[in-house]
């Protein structure tokens, strides 16, 4: 009798050492975001050890196309370009609610947009802002730019190109830096008083042109530290993250400065994409702005909220600081009716 309640002893103190299985919390981040959500995660955690934060890092239009084409589930959606939310998430239905994807976001950080090399890259002693679409439409350069079908630095690297020809009284920038070595061909048409620049379905960079397409801006950094590029249109929190040489291109057309958002957008791109059931995507030239929301269909909607909460507060703040990320503090929201109670104390 003592050994039968020995062993049943021993049974419950197994049963009471297996450990708790956590709560997954779900994030779908752009790549820019990827290093400070990481310290982000680690901080959460280490306050909540019940919680398995899962960072995934894309294209910005490939954050949203997960939830909105690919119905997959997520507890956050981040973006480097709001304006995402509202065009995919706000306009795409849940099927089995008939609700909008999101009915919220909030604008809580910014950037500009440059160009990433290193000192080995092709000359790199000779590249400044009044000669870099020069330097990097030369034979035998290599220059990386992120899939605009899938990534908002790619397609806003587009814009930074058509808006230099004014800024350089050159006609022929995006001709020689991104037109002639896509294929097929981009067109710009002008459209309401704005280059309108047409991105195809189906596009790749022509063989031997010194172009090299990837399908977010993240992963062309390798390529730089590994000298299989010279230069990649980047977002200057990440260049320095990663340690690169960043040459910040003038305010007319690094789209960091607000005060020139009606400048900006004299230039729009528009996917000619049919992965998107229900919209046909166009990108107006303007500040760069990163967008947060959390989808209708989350599975952890209350933890989701808790960790944006983290992400404002002073912690999340300082991690966002120490790499270098930009924030608006206190962050913008469009529409604060349908904002988690939690959150509205730290918004304007």
């Amino acid at each position: 009798m003592t050994a039968v309640l020995l062993l049943v002893g021993i049974g419950l103190v197994a049963c009471r050492a297996q450990p708790q299985e956590k709560v997954h919390l779900r994030m779908l981040v752009a790549g820019s975001l990827l290093i400070p959500f990481d310290e982000l995660e680690q901080a959460f955690e280490a306050q909540h050890p019940e919680v398995d934060v899962l960072v995934e890092g894309h294209g910005s239009i490939q954050c949203v196309r997960h939830v909105t084409e690919l119905d997959e589930l997520a507890d956050i959606v981040a973006v480097a370009d709001y304006a995402l939310i509202p065009m995919l998430m706000y306009e795409s239905r849940e099927p089995e609610s008939g609700e909008p994807y999101a009915a919220w976001h909030l604008r809580f950080a910014t950037n500009r947009l440059g160009i990433a090399y290193t000192p080995q890259s092709a000359y790199a002693d000779e590249i400044d802002a009044g000669n870099w679409y020069e330097i990097v439409s030369r034979p035998g350069v290599l220059l990386g730019l992120a899939d605009p079908r899938f990534d908002a630095c790619g397609y806003r690297a587009l814009m930074t190109a058509q808006l230099a020809e004014a800024y350089y009284g050159d006609a022929a920038i995006f001709h020689r830096v991104f037109g002639s070595r896509l294929t097929p061909y981009v067109q710009i048409e002008e459209r309401d008083g704005a280059d309108a620049i047409q991105v195809p379905e189906t596009l790749q960079p022509k063989e031997d042109s010194g172009l090299i397409v990837r399908g977010s801006s993240v992963r062309l950094l390798g390529l730089l530290e590994s000298g299989d590029l010279d230069y990649a249109f980047e977002y200057e929190s990440v260049s320095q993250q990663h340690g690169l040489e960043f040459l910040a291109l003038p305010p007319e057309l690094g789209l960091g400065d607000e005060t020139r958002a009606a400048d900006y957008a004299r230039v729009r791109v528009s996917l000619d994409f049919q992965r998107f059931a229900s919209v046909k995507p166009e990108f107006v030239g303007g500040p760069i702005v990163y967008g947060v929301t959390i989808p209708i269909n989350a599975p952890q909607p209350d933890l989701a909220a808790e960790f944006i909460q983290f992400l404002l507060g002073p912690e999340g703040q300082a991690i966002m600081a120490n790499n270098r990320q930009p924030m608006i503090v206190p962050p913008a929201v469009d529409n604060p009716d349908a904002v988690p109670a939690e959150l509205m104390d730290l918004i304007k």
